[in-house]
């Protein structure tokens, strides 16, 4: 799998590809991890999470 997110901290959106929910990914490169953040009425119910590589179930938006 190609990276989606680029390395240059620059915020792109995801959607999960199981709920639909949509996400804003980032790349922060001092602590190398992905940053990822709910959008939308989502920021009630989830929280934004870091990992160190993007989950299998997110998807460019636009791509369903």
């Amino acid at each position: 799998m190609t990276n989606i997110v680029p390395f240059s901290s620059k915020a792109i959106a995801l959607r999960n590809k199981r709920t639909g929910a949509p996400w804003v990914a980032l790349f922060d490169y001092v602590r190398s991890v992905y940053r990822f953040e709910p959008i939308g009425n989502l920021r009630a119910i989830r929280k934004p999470f870091e990992a160190p590589g993007i989950p299998p179930e997110f998807e460019p938006a636009g791509t369903h």
